[in-house]
């Protein structure tokens, strides 16, 4: 099942005896559940001797799906490729880490290097970072060159968690690809400090990050230091004036720069500028330069493209210069550009269209003043949340702000989660509590109030027998009304994995009314029971598995004396 692989073929060209060689399922849409669904895979896999390359782009994959296939890779350590892209389409996002994990410990156990690992339209956010980082902490990858990461969903957090599994050991990337995944400011100056410490970047992806000035100028200090960057794309970001600025600062050590695209990035007449004095004092020779619908007025946009023609030597028909959607001025001054840069450059949107006059010359100065304005108060945004602080805490606090709680029997127990409150309830508590929450009518609110109603009960296990009780009739109550809600799968596994503290909560201001250690023991008293989903089953104890260190020691001891929570040959501290 072999297909066209540029770096399988490179690694072949340096050992020419050697066909290129592996396995791919792309594109099939095929739904792997079970080892059985993944039986094709394995078997592909199993009678490939020389594996090169990987592909599973396209299909869904499960956790024991994932866990067959990585069986299989235990036995190749000439893998080189990996390509894991748009591979969880229909998953619960907590459904990922566990799968990812399991690919990667196969790939760890064969001794495998990678030269390619492409995740890309995987929504997995921050938490399927966790599953990635003791591959990306490995020897596996130890000589990667291609990191492909786009449409991730990572945010800041995932942002964070990413550098720090490149820094733990020295990486060596000639391309990162991380576009469509909300890093801001602070996921951005995280990586850039890694980019420092590499030195060997060829191309540098990034759009779509909102990312402004302050993270720009982190990313320009980082390219300094990798003078063999030829391709930059920072598209979609809020660059400004100060980022230009601070890249123009960049572009003298930046001798191999080909490419650039700053499309939609708000440059302005100011930021233009910067970029064109930067282009004409260093002779920079692009092949293609994107800065179109940037609000740059005419007069900035004849200085752009008097930088790029300037060189004597240079031949300005090579370089493809998009300018539409600025403000180029009437026709004589479009005929001046296109005869300066010849026939590639794309000047307007539509053929024939000149609706692009968005800023006038006498706009200019302003524009950049207000541009500097917005640079200043929109990083405010990218601050607005601290998630640099240990990833789990021995508890969490649930927003419970969607859950009405008046002042009846049940509400009063929500509130203070006491033996005395609950013993108020009576025999019955489990249904009281039931159609007390049975009103609420928004999903998300409503598998949250129910997760929290179950750990306020489960809380008191170890101190209640009639907590104890109702807790275990609780849990299928808990199951049934969330598996009525849309998306409930993975609205599920979040709620109860932030209320165990096994991720971290991003509101601050809440704290938790229930006893972990309670909670856990309730939870290994009905995990296996027939009712649970098994999915939701394998997610709880991966993260249960992978946070164990760090919980407080009367959780970690309630874990340990509960088999049912552990995984399979997973060995505890």
């Amino acid at each position: 099942m072999a297909s066209f692989d540029l770096n399988a073929i490179n690694t072949a060209l340096s050992e020419p005896t050697r066909t290129v060689s592996g396995v791919d399922f792309s594109g099939k849409s095929l739904k792997l559940d079970t080892e059985k669904d993944a039986q094709p895979i394995v078997d592909a896999i199993n009678s490939c001797p020389d594996l090169q390359y990987l592909t599973l782009t396209g299909n869904t994959l499960g956790v024991a799906a994932a866990k067959a296939i990585a069986k299989a890779l235990e036995h190749h350590p000439e893998l080189k490729v990996a390509r894991f892209s748009d591979m969880f389409t229909g998953r619960m996002k907590t459904e990922i880490p566990p799968a990812l994990s399991a690919l990667g410990d196969g790939m760890i156990a064969a001794g495998a290097r990678l030269s390619l690992l492409d995740l890309s339209d995987n929504a997995f956010g921050p938490i399927g970072v966790e599953g990635l980082a003791r591959l990306l902490q490995s020897e596996v990858c130890g000589q990667l060159q291609e990191l492909r990461l786009n449409n991730n969903g990572l945010g800041i957090t995932g942002g964070r968690l990413l550098a720090k599994a490149l820094s733990a050991n020295p990486r060596r990337l000639k391309v990162f690809i991380a576009g469509r995944n909300r890093l801001e400011n602070d996921g951005a100056t995280a990586l850039a400090k890694v980019f420092q410490e590499m030195g060997t970047l060829e191309e540098v992806a990034m759009p779509q990050n909102g990312i402004y000035h302050v993270g720009i100028s982190s990313l320009s200090d980082a390219f300094k230091k990798n003078p063999g960057l030829r391709s930059l794309n920072l598209n979609d970001n809020t660059i400004g004036g100060k980022g230009a600025q601070a890249i123009a600062d960049a572009l003298p050590r930046l001798k191999n720069l080909k490419s650039i695209n700053f499309g939609d990035c708000l440059l302005k007449s100011k930021g233009a500028k910067a970029l064109a004095r930067a282009f004409k004092d260093n002779s920079v020779r692009l092949e293609s330069l994107d800065l179109s619908h940037n609000e740059i007025g005419r007069e900035a946009c004849m200085e752009i493209v008097d930088a790029i023609t300037s060189p004597s030597d240079a031949q300005a028909q090579g370089t493809k210069v998009v300018l539409a959607g600025n403000s180029l001025g009437g026709t004589a001054n479009k005929k001046t550009m296109r005869d300066k840069l010849g026939e590639t450059a794309v000047l307007s949107d539509g053929e024939g269209s000149d609706g692009d006059e968005y800023v006038t010359d006498s706009e200019e100065e302003s524009s950049g003043d207000e541009s500097e304005r917005s640079e200043d108060s929109a990083t405010e945004d990218a601050q607005h949340l601290d998630t640099s602080a240990d990833f789990v805490k021995d508890v969490i606090a649930l927003d419970n702000s969607g859950v009405e709680e008046i002042e009846t029997d049940v509400g009063r127990f929500l509130k203070e989660p006491t033996s005395l409150n609950l013993d108020r309830l009576g025999p019955e508590a489990a249904d009281v509590i039931d159609a007390h929450l049975q009103s609420i009518k928004e999903p998300a609110d409503l598998i949250q109030a129910y997760v929290e109603a179950t750990f306020c009960v489960s809380g008191l296990y170890q101190d209640n027998n009639t907590a104890a009780q109702i807790s275990r009739k609780l849990y299928p109550i808990l199951l049934s009304r969330a598996g009525q809600q849309h998306a409930a799968a993975w609205l599920l596994a979040d709620t109860m994995l932030r209320g165990l503290g096994l991720i971290k909560s991003e509101n601050k201001e809440y704290r938790p009314r229930w006893s972990l250690p309670g909670c856990y023991t309730a939870l290994g008293s009905v995990i296996e029971e027939a009712y649970f989903p098994p999915a939701l089953r394998d997610t709880l104890r991966f993260f249960i598995a992978s946070k164990l260190p760090v919980l407080g020691e009367d959780t970690k001891q309630a874990v340990l004396r509960q088999r049912t929570l552990q995984q399979h040959n997973t060995q505890y501290a």
